[in-house]
């Protein structure tokens, strides 16, 4: 829970509408003009002649961003978004989500008057001393220019979402039996020989015909298909080139001059026990968790130990097993009512009363402080040293770029010009790549490429390796390129094709002789590759097996021989050796964590079904597509 905390404070602040129910305990709330990009474009779907807005997928594609940016981090991007494939998730969430609230409504399920008001008044921003206070929802209202009949609709249906998926799932019961069975499914062992016949050498033996390439083409062009194709000239002006020493004056000059950059901010060492309280809260709810809570507070400052109050009351499982402890935390790491009580505190302090935040009622302690304070000079001047020598290298080398660009753009030689001015010319492709419309950061080198008509030169392109200048040379329209152009994939395809049904048939040759014989006979004469595993389980996989593998024994009778199993590697053939059943008694140590797992696995079944359900009948027309990027 306090991962939560951290990971969406900033999804807390915003103040648009969605609850992205999957990953955070509380609402949050998005703006109703969403963000550009999808001008012209008035709907993503239409659900059983129920229009969905292009507005509402802005919003929710928004929400998503937002999600995964906190997950991701640094390493997240528009275009790992769309290698997620997230652009198709939330028009399947939006279409989904209309599907349940139809489908809700038809069996008289819609939320109430009464729980849309609860929820609202749940909203801790709606909030003042822990009760609704009407000025702040009339004016978050008026800040994000929402009417009240337009934020309570979006409210209404993602409260439904909500209370469907609740009900469906609260619906569900694990039997002993179920658990038992999953049990023995984990745990039982098994033991095993088994057989590979790779692919990689039978790869690297096959051979492709001109003939086999022109049927493969003919049969499988589309797979090779591409955009259109831009062939340009290019001069790259690398970074080493331009390497550059920057003085300790100049450092220490940007030391003083840039004093905030080194402020370490306020921080403190805390811990924490936590009384969930459910989305709706309510009086009965909220009052059990402060009480609880309150009672933390007493124990604590009559001198219990806190990190033994936290393992045994608080309902944080990202802390509580840790005694409550949250390590460092700074200011911007926490949501805004808990950061506040964090740090009005000194060390050695306890919160005087509990905390509301949106995950419920909240003891902090906390056990050190660290006030902050400007870095030394020592412990950054290598940091703004490298800082001030990038800069200093894309300036000249941007500087040397546009010198360079006239002579370039009126030679008749472009590669001749280049190499009189010490540089090389490259001869390249470039493909037009499609992005789903406002999302998606556009390549520069392709926007410079594609901007440019036949002949011409571009300004100076910044790119990760240094400046790149590029002449456009000719255009490739799309389509699927001549054999020449894609012969060395198109035979590596038509060998592995080959090598694949060779395989799969001196492994079901195998698996036959093995069944009448001897299993390791068998394997020499295929030419396999052999080898015996320890004792492997569900819970305990087999080392250097392929997990479809090991799946294929664990399902085989005692004695028997798979048939072929086809993995990256290869065809495996294995021989059951062992079945060893879970020990006697063993389950009682895991029944209650088992139950749980598959209590969640039948629940999440039993939704699915529900929404399929849902969808079977379904009319559905998908107007917007989101295009994957092609690489």
């Amino acid at each position: 829970m306090i991962t939560l905390m951290r990971r969406y404070r900033r999804l807390l602040q915003v103040g648009l509408l969605l609850v992205i129910a999957a990953f955070i305990a509380s609402l949050f709330i998005f703006g109703q003009s969403g963000f550009g990009g999808g001008e012209g474009r008035d709907s993503v779907a239409t659900v059983n002649g129920e229009v969905i807005p292009y507005s509402r997928y802005q919003r929710r594609y928004q929400a998503y961003m937002e999600a995964y940016a906190q997950v991701y981090r640094d390493r997240f991007s528009s275009e790992f978004a769309e290698r997620l494939g997230l652009p198709q998730q939330v028009v399947n969430d939006v279409v989904q989500e209309a599907l349940i609230v139809q489908r809700a409504h038809a069996e008289g399920l819609d939320v109430t008057d009464e729980e849309l008001n609860a929820q609202i008044q749940a909203v801790p921003a709606f909030q003042e001393g822990g009760r609704f206070a009407l000025r702040h929802y009339q004016e978050f209202l008026r800040r994000r220019g929402f009417t009240a009949g337009a934020f309570e609709s979006e409210m209404r249906r993602e409260i439904t979402r909500q209370k469907i998926e609740r009900a469906v799932r609260d619906g569900v019961k694990v039997t002993p039996a179920e658990v038992e069975h999953a049990f023995v499914l984990r745990r039982e062992e098994a033991r095993a020989v088994w057989a590979l016949v790779e692919l990689g050498p039978l790869i690297a033996a096959a051979t492709a015909s001109d003939d086999e390439l022109q049927k493969y083409l003919s049969a499988h062009g589309e797979e090779f298909r591409q955009p259109e194709r831009r062939k340009i000239l290019s001069v790259t002006l690398a970074q080493k080139d331009f390497l550059t020493r920057v003085a300790d004056t100049e450092v220490e000059r940007y030391y003083r001059e840039h004093a905030t950059e080194f402020e370490e901010p306020r921080r403190a060492r805390a811990s924490h026990v936590l009384a969930r309280v459910g989305e709706t809260g309510g009086s009965e709810a909220e009052d059990k968790a402060r009480a609880t809570i309150t009672d933390v507070i007493r124990r604590a400052k009559a001198g219990e130990d806190f990190a033994k109050l936290a393992k045994a009351i608080s309902e944080d499982p990202g802390s509580a097993s840790k005694g409550g402890d949250l390590g460092w935390v700074r200011r911007g790491e926490m949501v805004p009512p808990f950061e506040q009580a964090l740090f009005a505190l000194k060390k050695g302090g306890i919160s005087p009363e509990p905390v509301r935040t949106p995950f419920g009622f909240h003891a902090i302690k906390v056990f050190e402080v660290h006030e902050g304070g400007k870095k030394p000079l020592k412990d950054v001047a290598a940091q703004i040293r490298a800082k001030l020598q990038a800069e200093a290298i894309e300036r000249a080398m941007r500087d040397r770029a546009l010198e360079i660009r006239p002579k370039l753009l009126a030679a008749k030689d472009f590669v001749a010009a280049a190499k009189a001015l010490g540089l090389t010319a490259a001869e390249s492709t470039v493909a037009r790549t499609d992005r789903v419309a406002g999302f998606g950061a556009p390549d520069p080198l392709e926007e410079a490429t594609f901007n440019l008509t036949q002949g011409g030169v571009s300004p100076p392109v910044k790119t990760p390796v240094g400046f790149v200048l590029v002449k456009a040379v000719a255009t490739i329209p799309a389509g699927i390129p001549a054999l020449a152009e894609i012969k060395e994939r198109m035979a590596l395809a038509v060998r592995r094709e080959k090598a694949e049904a060779q395989a799969d048939a001196r492994a079901k040759k195998l698996a036959e002789e093995a069944t009448r014989g001897n299993f390791l006979a068998a394997a020499k004469a295929a030419g396999a590759v052999t080898g015996e595993t320890a004792r492997f389980s569900r819970a305990k996989p087999a080392e250097k097996l392929p997990g479809d593998a090991m799946l294929a024994a664990l399902q085989a009778p005692l004695g028997s021989v798979t048939a072929p199993v086809k993995t990256q590697q290869g065809y495996y053939v294995l021989k059951v050796l062992e079945r060893v059943p879970p020990a006697p008694g063993a389950l009682a140590s895991e029944r209650d964590t088992l139950t749980k797992e598959v209590l969640a696995q039948k629940q999440g079944q039993a939704w699915e079904s529900w929404v399929n359900a849902a969808r079977a009948n379904a009319a559905i027309e998908v107007h917007y597509k989101p295009t994957p990027r092609r690489g």
